[in-house]
């Protein structure tokens, strides 16, 4: 019970430290990099980073009852609580993890991505102007393949391609632009390091879960045994009857009987 107490401590920290991490990534990248909503056709696979940010606050509370319940006089009933958010801390990152693959596949297709992204640069939604700046202000780069792709729908170069930010009001036309790099490559190279990210950390987290599960079944295993204690009874002694003659009377012959004879 004490080795498993100090396993579930130890795991008690990885899984706050490394849960913080991965919500705070997550959160922050999403915040981010939120102009891919706008941008391309991946929100729903961006959406799915949601399951992440599940899970790593499902953290917080298994590192509190990880350090409580070796020492808690209703350990049992926390060590059973304890699995079941551990369980389902696990079952979020795993369904996460399959659903951030589909991101890693939708961005081996480049020209799904290219089209996607061609198709939103010719809205005229303010939203998705607003979008394109802070992606070509982020990544710094200019269109899609190259600057020339805001030609193809008659319009000029904006602001952020020379690095000016729009805030509304009359700004100087970009003439020749600062970026002469498309946001094709970086947007599948930075999407890529995102997805691989956020593997790795939920891979880690899973492991140190898994153990943390292994650790409490054995601790609620352990402490039923010493709380319901099976006492040794040693086995009863066999006990053979036996018949034994009556005792012979001094100066009394012994007469032997007579077997009575044919009629």
């Amino acid at each position: 019970m004490r080795n498993s107490g100090l396993i579930l401590f130890m795991c008690a920290g990885l899984l706050l430290s490394g849960g913080a991490i991965l919500g705070g990534s997550t959160v922050w990248s999403l915040l981010r990099m939120s102009y891919y909503f706008w941008t391309s056709d991946l929100g729903v696979e961006l959406g799915s980073s949601v399951l992440f940010v599940s899970g790593s606050l499902l953290c917080l509370p298994v590192s509190w009852l990880a350090t409580l319940v070796p020492y808690h006089p209703r350990s049992i009933t926390l060590l059973a609580i304890l699995m079941m958010i551990v369980t389902s801390g696990m079952m979020l990152l795993s369904i996460g993890m399959s659903s951030i693959m589909g991101l890693s596949r939708a961005l081996r297709d480049t020209n799904a991505l290219n089209s996607s992204m061609l198709r939103a640069m010719s809205f005229e939604a303010m939203a998705v102007k607003t979008a394109f700046a802070s992606m070509q202000l982020e990544l710094k780069c200019c269109g899609v393949h190259s600057p020339y792709d805001w030609y193809k729908y008659g319009r000029t170069f904006p602001p952020s391609c020379c690095g000016r930010v729009w805030n509304g009001k009359h700004v100087e036309q970009c003439e020749i632009p600062l970026y002469s790099v498309g946001c094709l490559r970086p947007a599948r190279a930075e999407l890529r390091m995102y997805a691989n990210s956020l593997a790795v950390l939920a891979c880690a987290i899973i492991i140190v879960k898994a153990v943390t599960l292994f650790a409490a079944a054995y601790s609620l295993v352990a402490g039923l045994v010493e709380s319901n204690p099976v006492e040794f009874k040693p086995p009863q002694p066999l006990r053979i009857a036996c018949l034994t003659s009556p005792p012979l009377m001094s100066g009394v012959p012994y007469a032997i009987p007579k077997i009575p004879g044919p009629i």
